[in-house]
């Protein structure tokens, strides 16, 4: 039975779901925030012999020997402040998701498409750089730091054409909102106003005058690229707040240089993973460069616009 870990929310499972049916593999999702709810879980340890029981409201009971293969999207944690008193929501919290990492352990490697591990250990962009130029891929000149001296000084190096973003991910939540903080343009005069922001380290890239981005998805050894433009005239730099402004974009399916391709299938398996979304961005005379890698990225909107057949390549890798 293919496992597939998930959260209620999540459309890219619900989209990977609807083929599992049309191609007839079984299949049972879990998801996590209903732990404790509508299903429980049970690990057994000892010296001769480990084992763990999902069991679902329905009665279906999974255990490691039916388990033949794991998908990860994007598991969310119960909240158990309708199970217990207000001043032990914190403790119960941390508790259940130790619980659901222990679960994570218990389950061979072997059967995931990414293990958690993996996906943890892949998600440190300054590594991500480090890795992605040792398989032979450009990176931007990058500059992490809060020193204005240092700053001053890059932004000098390169004529002042920066961009900069955050250092881990480019999200903020504000009580229930969730804002992207994407991408962005740095001013010209930004050393001259320096001092007007928090003292926070940010990530500084020069600037790559872009012919388009390229998001590149990878399932073991299969590479689907698709070339995504956008009226690079608009302040923006970054194609999701373009998205999100409601301004078009257009996807179309591209051929990446073979060097490219390997290179970015090594990089991939450098990390110990199967999946993975990459962003490259291609410069007005063809030169391609990293951006990131998403160990765990969004891949659902590119078949839809684009045809390439991303789900069927992810269920082949699971059976």
């Amino acid at each position: 039975m293919l496992l597939i870990i998930t959260n209620q929310q999540d459309l890219a499972s619900d989209y990977l779901i609807l083929r599992l049916k049309e191609r007839g593999v079984v299949f049972r999702r879990l998801n996590t925030e209903q732990v404790g709810f509508s299903v429980s879980i049970e690990l057994k340890l000892s010296n001769g012999d480990n084992n763990f029981k999902i069991e679902f409201e329905d009665g279906t009971v999974i255990t490691r020997e039916s388990i033949s293969a794991v998908y990860f999207r994007q598991p969310q944690p119960p909240d158990y402040s309708t199970l217990v008193v207000k001043h032990e929501v914190a403790f119960a919290n941390t508790e259940v998701l130790e619980l659901l990492r222990s679960l994570w352990r218990m389950i061979p490697e072997h059967l995931w498409l990414n293990h958690p591990k993996k996906l943890w250990a892949a998600s440190n962009k300054v590594e991500q750089l480090i890795t992605a130029v040792r398989h032979g891929l450009k990176v931007p000149q990058t500059l992490i730091s809060a020193n204005a001296i240092s700053i001053t000084e890059f932004f000098s190096k390169n004529n002042n054409h920066v961009v900069g973003k955050a250092i881990r991910h480019g999200f903020v939540t504000r009580e229930n909102d969730l804002y992207l903080a994407g991408t962005q343009r740095m001013p010209y005069d930004f050393s001259t106003v320096f001092n007007d922001f928090a003292p926070v380290p940010m990530t500084y890239q020069e600037e790559i005058h872009r012919k388009c981005d390229l998001r590149v998805v990878v399932v073991d050894n299969h590479v689907f690229s698709t070339s995504i433009t956008f009226d690079n005239s608009l302040e923006q730099v970054d194609w999701r707040i373009s998205e999100l402004l409601g301004r078009p974009l257009i996807h179309s399916r591209s051929n990446l240089p073979k060097g490219i391709e390997l290179s970015c299938t090594s990089l991939v398996r450098a990390f110990g993973l199967r999946y993975s979304s990459i962003d490259l961005i291609q410069d007005t005379s063809d030169n391609v460069f990293f951006l990131e890698l998403n160990p765990n990225g969004q891949w659902g909107w590119i078949e839809q616009l684009t045809g390439h057949p991303i789900r069927d390549a992810i269920i082949n890798a699971l059976t």
